[in-house]
C-alpha cells in the first residue's frame, strides 16, 4: 500500500513540476521559427544541426543551429521571453567566381547536417554534375560503417537529396 501511495505522490509531483516549467515557456517549435525570422531565412532552406532545449546562466534556453546556404547560424533563445540572446554567423565557404557554392562548402553543408567532422568521415566521391539542368554537387562519404550520399543545389546550397545506409 505505501508503494502504491508513493508511486501516485510521485506521479503527482512530475506533473506539477513539468506543467511549472512548462507554464510561460516558449515550445522548441516556437524557438526555432524566431531563431529563422532573426535570421531572415525561410524554414525550408534552413538545415536544422541542433535544437534542444538547455541552460545558460541558469536560465532555460534553446539552443539552436542552423545553416542557410554558406552561413551557419548558432542561437540561445529565451524559453520564458522568446528574446534572443546569443547570435552568432559563420560563413562555411565563399561562392565562387561562377555564383555557385565551392566544393569544400558543399561538403560542410553535407558534413554539418550529418553531424560529423571532416577528420570523421572518408569521402568516396564530390562532383559538380547538372540534375533537371540544374549545377548539382553529388556528395558521398564513409563513416563507422555508414554511407552517406548529399545532392546539394550548387548555386543555393540547399540539400536537395540524402540518403544514410549501411556500407557493403
Amino acid at each position: 500500500m505505501k508503494k502504491i501511495i508513493a508511486a501516485v505522490l510521485a506521479a503527482v509531483i512530475l506533473t506539477f513540476a513539468a506543467a511549472a516549467f512548462a507554464a510561460g515557456n516558449i515550445t522548441l517549435e516556437d524557438a526555432k521559427q524566431i531563431a529563422l525570422d532573426r535570421a531572415g531565412a525561410a524554414a525550408e532552406d534552413a538545415v536544422f544541426t541542433k535544437a534542444h532545449p538547455d541552460h545558460d546562466d541558469g536560465r532555460p534556453v534553446y539552443d539552436i543551429e542552423f545553416c542557410v546556404g554558406t552561413t551557419e547560424y548558432e542561437m540561445d533563445v529565451d524559453a520564458a521571453t522568446g528574446e534572443v540572446t546569443e547570435f552568432e554567423t559563420e560563413e562555411h565557404g565563399l561562392l565562387a567566381a561562377d555564383g555557385q557554392i565551392t566544393e569544400e562548402t558543399a561538403k560542410g553543408i553535407a558534413l554539418a547536417h550529418a553531424g560529423f567532422k571532416a577528420e570523421e568521415v572518408t569521402f568516396k566521391k564530390v562532383r559538380l554534375d547538372r540534375d533537371d539542368g540544374r549545377a548539382v554537387y553529388e556528395i558521398e562519404f564513409a563513416e563507422n560503417g555508414m554511407e552517406h550520399e548529399y545532392d546539394i543545389d550548387a548555386a543555393s546550397g540547399r540539400i536537395l537529396e540524402y540518403d544514410t545506409d549501411r556500407a557493403d
